[in-house]
């Protein structure tokens, strides 16, 4: 049933003079309730959702089917029907795409039918500011040697409106003891966010509960418990991945300073002290031979190959003859 003209005018001035006089002069009163007798209302953000849900007060009235229709208070306009809740059997409507104001007053009726007949009409004024209600939302837990790992789970898209100016809050138990986190998420809640609660004691029990925090001080709705036993030894991925990391790092460190101290060796630029082993000497000594060979040719070094000592340095002649033909050790 239809509201009438007149109530429909009556009835949203009269709320929006309350709703004006309590913001401006801080009263605290309630606003008035005009929801009918037969069913009670509840409008909660779902997962970022605006669902209202309805029931019965009369649990003896079954129906089989119920349509909703609604219209904004500031606008002078009759009530429509919202197309996916116009035959409906579920006791709640997603009016996400319907409500997108949050600063706006609506107005709802409800009627509930058996086949054609109709068994009641109830209608309720909603102003979102006031009346919504936010539900925590979903979340794992992964716990690990001395910290746990909180994925909250938020839809991929959410317009900034339906944030309501809400802050996340994890709470932490074990043993008696809660504390309180509030993480910081920067630009809007969409998809998932990761918070790390560290510094933990391991062979203890931890819970977790997830909910949300408006500034006007409602009454919160928090998660369920999710609860997880820190046991020794039980490494995160990222920690297992730092660890083969470094292994992985050090090794090639050590694998270019070994690298590099053999090709100074081999070119001249150290000093060996130390007797070197047999096959070592004699390689040195085949490389020596082509080095004196090559300065003979240039006069800079007598023609006889010096014999390999102890002690010895090897280096690069100052000059060399590129474009002459690769060397045959001969001598």
């Amino acid at each position: 049933m239809l509201l009438s003209q007149n109530a429909f005018i009556v009835r949203p001035l009269n709320l929006f003079l309350m709703v004006c006089i309590s913001l401006v002069f801080g009263i605290s009163h309630d606003l008035p309730d005009y929801t009918s007798e037969s069913c009670t209302f509840k409008i909660s953000l779902r997962n970022f959702r605006s669902i209202l849900s309805w029931e019965l007060k009369n649990h003896s009235i079954v129906a089989t089917h119920y349509k909703l229709l609604y219209t904004i208070m500031s606008k002078p306009e009759d009530l429509k029907i919202v197309k996916n809740c116009a035959n409906t059997t579920r006791s709640f409507c997603d009016l996400t795409d319907e409500w997108r104001s949050t600063h706006e007053a609506y107005v709802t009726s409800l009627e509930g039918f058996s086949g054609n007949t109709t068994l009641f009409n109830c209608s309720h004024n909603f102003w979102l500011d006031i009346d919504m209600s936010f539900e925590p939302p979903e979340f794992e837990i992964v716990g690990f040697t001395n910290h746990i790992n909180v994925i909250v789970k938020f839809p991929s898209i959410v317009e900034e409106e339906l944030q309501f100016d809400l802050s996340l809050v994890i709470e932490e138990q074990s043993e008696g003891i809660v504390k309180k986190h509030k993480p910081t998420i920067k630009g809007n809640m969409s998809g998932n966010f990761t918070y790390i609660i560290d510094k933990l004691i391991p062979n203890t029990n931890y819970c977790v509960s997830v909910y949300f925090e408006h500034n006007d001080e409602q009454a919160v709705i928090k998660s369920p418990l999710k609860c997880t036993l820190l046991q020794p030894g039980q490494e995160s991925e990222s920690a297992e991945s730092a660890k083969v990391g470094g292994i992985i790092t050090v090794f090639l460190i050590v694998l270019v300073l070994i690298s590099t101290i053999v090709t100074l060796k081999w070119i001249g630029y150290i000093c060996l002290r130390n007797s070197l082993p047999k096959v070592l000497r004699q390689s040195l000594a085949k490389g020596w031979s082509a080095v004196a060979i090559h300065r003979r040719d240039h006069n800079a070094l007598q023609s006889e190959t010096p014999e390999l000592k102890q002690s010895f340095c090897l280096s690069f002649p100052s000059s060399w003859n590129y474009k002459r033909a690769s060397l045959s050790p001969s001598d």
